[in-house]
């Protein structure tokens, strides 16, 4: 697409500026009029080589023909768009004159920009990753056309509902692909790793290309509250986005509670900031809502959206599920709709993965699939990687390896284990560093409803891993439990030390050795924080370390579990 063309087509992009919500507009019968807001940006119109921008002009005879877009200037190459982007640590502007040297034709940046080589788009910074996601679309072709989008977001259950969700689209005929925490997942069996939850938009645009050449007809993305929040989607609709629940996380970010369910609610808006329809043309015709949740239940009350709610125990909701049975062996629930009753027995374990399942029954009902291939679909599914994954053969006594690293998903974990009825559950943790330290003692505070509890590190990041444990430190105590000493474990044999005792541990290697040795008959040990993770990230470097792989040593080193192929 030539340059000049496709900014005539982004005349009309909405900013996030255009599509924040108040609060009357989550409330019942809240309505308000307006119309697409123009973008505020300066094409090459504006940006004559006079201007001191070094910039072509549209009627120019530099009018470059644009094939693709990255953020990378170590990426960039013919027929690409450099989108510039200022992140916490660097400038993307200073990389423009790299870019171009690797045969970048043109360049998106907020203005003002340094001189640039190479034809440029210049936009306010708050709106350049909108504007630089929606060049991005333009640039790979536009890959969304033709495939079916569900979106989905919430604190916790993304990555697990887009994996059903996956499992539940291929018993339908569908050859899907999923974007989210745990990689990027094609049909043919690929999988890429993912740098974050929702990628930047020319990475975003780029594997939906590439998923639909590979013949993916659907995908299943999770929308973080950063990716709303900054514009990261541009103008991708969705044909149904989904609503999971909101509890406390990414407040360093967000600031507080409202301002994140408002960034929530904008996989729902509509190009005037309403509720009445979603964003892009046509919309977002269907939305599946947790009406057992607070903040779904005011999504439920806004008018326009053909909402399905789901739950256990809310009125509002249409889909409706009942625990049977929850143990080791996995979770059964009954699902009831307005249309048809179905039985799911899962392998998957606990009571938040009975709401995960239900939610993509609720999917299921809203598409209009056959009630039996939701049921043998969502019975089958495996889940996601990193989500409650079991470590270990022995039925006695077991490892969980989960990404929980917020307060509502440590509680959610922690109250699934407890179902399983385990003689202690002895429970390991640490706090990302540069994050919310609010968080911090409320996680050892969830942490502490188990029986032991191990404090170490995760993602120190740049901040000093002891000042983080410092800050979570008194939620342990908080919550009824007495510091031991590591050096006593051994001692006992790795025996009944009994319980509302915790440890300190730096070192989560050395940590996770800890509570193996601890792990006694009819133990749990649930190793949290990083699921899926295959690394830490100290300073700002990313150094090998994989939970499952080491919980599984420790085990093995002790006796505690035999090694089967297959096992991670």
């Amino acid at each position: 697409m030539l340059l000049s063309e496709m900014i005539s087509r982004m005349r009309l992009l909405p900013s996030p500026a255009n599509r924040t919500p108040d609060a009357a507009q989550v409330a019942p019968g809240a309505r308000a009029s307006g119309r697409r807001a123009p973008f505020p940006w300066r094409g090459l119109g504006a940006l004559a080589p006079g201007a001191g921008h070094g910039a072509a002009t549209a009627g120019d005879a530099v009018d470059p023909d644009l094939t693709g877009a990255t953020e990378d200037s170590r990426e960039a190459r013919p027929g690409w768009l450099f989108c510039a982007f200022t992140g916490a640590s660097s400038d993307g502007r200073e990389f423009i004159g790299a870019a171009a040297e690797k045969g970048a034709p043109a360049v998106i940046a907020a203005y003002p920009a340094p001189e640039s080589p190479v034809p440029a788009i210049l936009v306010p910074g708050e709106k350049l990753r909108a504007a630089a996601s929606e060049a991005s679309r333009l640039a790979f072709g536009e890959p969304d056309a033709g495939l079916f989008r569900l979106g989905v977001t919430g604190t916790n259950g993304k990555s697990t509902v887009c994996a059903l969700a996956e499992a539940l689209l291929k018993a339908n005929g569908f050859r899907p692909g999923v974007i989210g925490t745990t990689g990027f997942r094609f049909p043919g069996g690929e999988v890429r790793e993912a740098p974050n939850t929702t990628p930047e938009g020319p990475l975003l645009w780029k594997t939906l290309r590439d998923m639909k050449d590979g013949g993916a007809d659907a995908v299943a993305m999770e929308a973080s509250s950063h990716a709303l929040e900054l514009g990261r989607l541009g103008t991708l609709a969705f044909n149904c986005a989904m609503f999971l629940n909101l509890s406390r996380d990414h407040l360093d970010f967000h600031g507080d509670m409202e301002s994140y369910f408002k960034a929530k609610c904008r996989l729902f808006l509509g190009p005037d900031g309403t509720l009445e329809a979603g964003p892009g043309e046509g919309g977002v015709p269907l939305g599946v809502v947790n009406a057992d949740d607070p903040y779904g239940r005011r999504l439920l009350a806004a008018p326009g959206i053909g909402f399905v709610g789901y739950g256990f125990s809310a009125p509002e909701a249409a889909v409706r599920g009942k625990v049977v049975r929850s143990d080791r062996a996995g979770v059964t629930l009954t699902v009831t709709s307005p249309k048809w009753s179905a039985e799911i027995r899962s392998r998957l374990l606990g009571r938040f993965n009975a709401e995960n399942l239900l939610a993509a029954a609720a999917l299921g009902y809203a598409l209009d699939f056959v009630p039996e291939r939701i049921a043998a679909a969502l019975s089958e599914a495996p889940g996601a990687p990193g989500r409650l994954a079991r470590v270990g053969t022995d039925d006695s006594r077991f490892a969980l390896v989960d990404y929980a690293h917020a307060p509502g998903a440590m509680e959610a974990a922690v109250s699934a284990i407890r179902e399983l009825e385990p003689a202690r559950l002895i429970v390991l943790f640490g706090c990302g560093g540069d994050r919310d330290r609010g968080k911090r003692p409320l996680m050892a505070r969830a942490a502490a409803r188990g029986d032991v509890a191990i404090l170490t590190s995760d993602n120190p990041r740049t901040e000093d891993p002891l000042a983080i444990i410092d800050d979570a430190e008194p939620g342990l105590v908080q919550g009824g439990m007495a510091k031991g000493d590591p050096a006593d474990v051994a001692g006992a044999g790795g025996g009944r030390l009994g319980k509302g005792v915790y440890f300190v541990e730096p070192d989560r290697a050395k940590a996770i050795a800890l509570g193996a040795e601890l792990l006694g008959e009819g133990d749990i040990f649930l190793v949290a924080g990083k699921g899926h993770e295959d690394y830490q990230i100290i300073g700002r470097d990313k150094r090998p370390f994989d939970d499952s792989m080491e919980t599984l040593k420790a085990l093995r080193d002790r006796g505690k579990s035999t090694w089967r192929q297959g096992e991670p």
